[in-house]
């Protein structure tokens, strides 16, 4: 496991002013958050944090690669990531909603632990549709053995005749549709 002490950020004693923070994101860390869409990786995250008097603003660079699954062939590849992110974080005995980009801590509280926070960008920057990429000449670098079980396993579906009866309730919301 992590020691995620590391990214803990004391308050007390911080200068008023600009602080850089480096992170070397890897294995041990991603399997401390265990069950998530990336079990590995190699990412760096860059840290800006800008105490002011009332609240600091860190703004998050993240860049590397995660070892995610393929959704067509589930084998395993390394996908890049890359984001920058805003986090303000606010100091008030009451916690409001402001927003996902706002965290409220306590005037007492000594410690932040950011790695959550960099865990979230991290998967967050990470596409919708993991598939693996194209290599330079446009075929797929997914399992070859996987795609040829896939093919024999698709079936086609012939598009639905329209039928020459329709519910003329419906023509006004057809013509939306046409209009694109």
């Amino acid at each position: 496991m992590a020691n995620l002490k590391v990214y803990n950020i004391a308050l007390k004693g911080l200068a008023i002013g600009k602080h850089d923070f480096d992170y070397q994101i890897g294995k041990q860390f991603f399997e401390y958050f265990d069950g998530g869409i990336a079990g590995d990786g190699r990412v760096e995250v860059k840290l800006e944090l800008e105490k002011r008097s009332a609240l600091m603003v860190l703004w998050f660079h993240v860049k590397g690669t995660v070892n995610i699954q393929c959704d067509r062939c589930l084998d395993l590849f390394d996908q890049p990531v890359e984001s920058e992110s805003k986090v303000f974080v606010k100091y008030g005995e009451e916690k409001f909603e402001e927003g996902d980009d706002v965290i409220w801590v306590s005037p007492g509280e000594t410690h932040i632990s950011i790695a959550k926070l960099i865990y979230d960008f991290i998967i967050l920057s990470i596409p919708i549709k993991h598939v693996h990429p194209d290599d330079a000449h446009g075929k797929s670098l997914c399992n070859p053995e996987m795609l040829k079980r896939l093919n024999l396993l698709s079936v086609e579906v012939e598009p639905e005749e329209e039928s020459a009866e329709t519910d003329s309730r419906w023509d006004e919301l057809k013509k939306l549709l046409d209009n694109k």
